[in-house]
């Protein structure tokens, strides 16, 4: 096996790679022409497939053409172009690669930084940190945090960034995801010591937008709102003005009691739509449940985050009954510590059937929804990616069944979210490009970027001090 992963990595150019990472950047153009991968056409032999696509189904044992970064074949002895490479998958389970719909990247180096008082919790916290950011400090956290996520079996992201004081400081999270390969989606939003009587950015994110839509190497990357709190005089102008641009909408809304009847206020105010995110919502009312239904709104629980800060549990049981498109996220590392949004799904999984006191409550491949085809459809986009399904982009995470904790046992799903750690995942493919490889990343030099991290993460510890 290891012969054949050698022989692999020499054939895709990837054998010796110790690069993408300098003293004084984390990205350097030469280095990513220098480590682009030699080929194009992949062909993932005998894996266990979850496709999360209901017309195709699953598969005990198929293969996956891949080709131009999209899935061209799905099925039993595919043979590819004579050029193709093989990934024999053999005992393995291929899943689509995994969606959060919510995170903070920027918080990514104040890991677990949230204290045991007042003046450290996490909003304070975070608001002494963020004035010590520069847009390159930015651009580190968000790549410290994507890697991770890489290493998890996260393909996508949908950044929040709420330290958002100039187009630059959102423009790091888009270089950060285009150098890395990643899909994903940034919203932008205010920042913490901003005045209420200060308006929004609306010229910043203007010419952000217009800077993005005219660069091919952010395609697959979008630009968003992160809106205001639903108190906010102006939010209906925002929401028009956001939606004149085409941009969706990510809101904080009735995440705890003292929030109870947010979702309501957005209701009323004829605000809800299916471009809308709504975030945490443990305080949400059966009334309010409705109302999601009605607009088609999206809503991303955050379990971990939103256990951490006292928020309450999220409402899993009443979501899931519901036909409201239910997402997963991350939030922030400074609250959760890591970002293994599989034990997320775990974790939800067993929230629920616990709540129920039923043991069949809630199938593994319900919550798995969660983290693919669902988080696609908040995103806008599921014609594109959140299922292994031909036409779509390669964006996929292969689970090997060789480790000790991974190794017996036949049902995939409950395989996939009651025993896969991170060190399972095997690979992980982002738009038909290799980010992970034999359980290693293979386009960033996480040895040098940990050094970065915690230099920078020293200097601000410093300045505070």
């Amino acid at each position: 096996m290891k012969n054949e992963r050698r022989d692999f990595l020499k054939k895709t150019g990837l054998l010796g790679i110790g690069g993408f990472i300098s003293p004084f950047s984390v990205f350097s153009e030469n280095q990513q022409k220098r480590f682009q991968f030699q080929q194009n056409s992949y062909l993932i032999k005998e894996a266990c497939v979850l496709s999360m696509d209901e017309e195709f189904g699953d598969f005990n044992s198929a293969d996956v053409l891949i080709e131009n970064g999209k899935i061209t074949r799905l099925g039993k002895n595919i043979e590819g172009p004579s050029y193709t490479e093989i990934i024999n998958a053999e005992g393995g389970i291929l899943i689509p690669g995994l969606i959060d719909c919510h995170w903070h990247l920027w918080t990514s180096l104040l890991r677990s930084m949230a204290g045991d008082s007042a003046e450290e919790g996490y909003f304070k916290m975070t608001a002494r940190y963020s004035r010590l950011y520069s847009p390159e400090d930015m651009k580190l956290a968000a790549t410290y945090a994507i890697a991770e996520a890489v290493h998890s079996g996260i393909t996508c992201i949908s950044d929040y960034n709420h330290n958002a004081r100039s187009p630059q400081f959102v423009q790091a999270s888009f270089d950060a995801m285009a150098a890395t390969g990643i899909r994903g989606h940034i919203s932008y939003g205010t920042y913490r010591d901003l005045p209420d009587s200060q308006p929004t950015d609306f010229k910043g994110i203007n010419e952000l937008k217009q800077f993005i839509d005219s660069n091919s190497k952010y395609k697959g990357i979008s630009l968003g709102l992160g809106s205001r709190s639903v108190n906010y005089n102006n939010l209906e102008k925002d929401w028009k003005h956001a939606r004149d641009l085409g941009l969706r909408i990510t809101i904080h809304a009735s995440s705890n009691e003292s929030q109870k009847g947010q979702i309501t206020s957005l209701f009323k105010k004829g605000l809800l739509a299916e471009d809308v995110n709504i975030i945490h919502g443990n305080a949400i009312t059966p009334d309010e449940i409705k109302m999601l239904e009605d607009t088609g709104t999206s809503l991303t629980m955050t379990p971990y985050s939103e256990m951490r800060i006292g928020y309450g549990l999220p409402k899993i049981n009443e979501l899931y009954e519901a036909n409201i498109n239910c997402c997963v996220g991350i939030d922030t590392t400074a609250l959760t510590g890591n970002a293994h949004l599989l034990d997320t799904l775990k974790m939800l999984q067993n929230l629920a059937n616990a709540n129920a006191k039923d043991e069949f409550y809630l199938h593994p491949k319900e919550v798995l929804k969660m983290a693919t085809i669902n988080g696609a459809i908040n995103l806008g986009i599921d014609k594109k990616t959140g299922s292994i399904t031909p036409g779509k982009s390669a964006d996929l995470v292969l689970l090997k069944k060789s480790d000790i904790n991974f190794s017996t046992g036949n049902k995939p799903y409950h395989l996939a979210i009651e025993a896969a750690l991170q060190e399972n995942i095997d690979m992980v493919m982002a738009k038909g490009k290799i980010l992970k490889y034999d359980g290693k990343l293979t386009g960033i030099n996480a040895k040098d970027l940990i050094i970065q991290a915690k230099n920078r993460f020293a200097e601000m510890e410093k300045e505070i001090n």
